[in-house]
């Protein structure tokens, strides 16, 4: 897959999670998805949205990054980072 967006990331970077984050981008990088389900395979935690938008808990799960993915164009796009304080 394409990742598109990966700056929205930043602010997690330098925090607990960044081992997580690195290890996450590899995966969705080298990621072959070409419908929803071959996510929740991958990821059993992401949360299935609706249509293409994926939610992934964070590490501890105290952030969540959101995805939206067009499979037939293999390009997965971060739309929102949300951190609880």
């Amino acid at each position: 897959m394409r990742l598109i967006g990966r700056e929205r990331l930043i602010g997690l970077y330098g925090t607990g999670a960044q081992a997580w984050l690195s290890s996450w981008i590899a995966e969705v990088i080298a990621a072959n998805w070409k419908q929803p389900l071959d996510v929740r395979h991958q990821f059993p935690k992401a949360i299935h949205k609706g249509e293409c938008n994926f939610r992934f808990p964070i590490d501890n799960g105290a952030a969540t990054v959101d995805l939206l993915i067009a499979f037939p164009q293999g390009i997965a796009l971060i739309t929102d980072l949300k951190v609880e304080q």
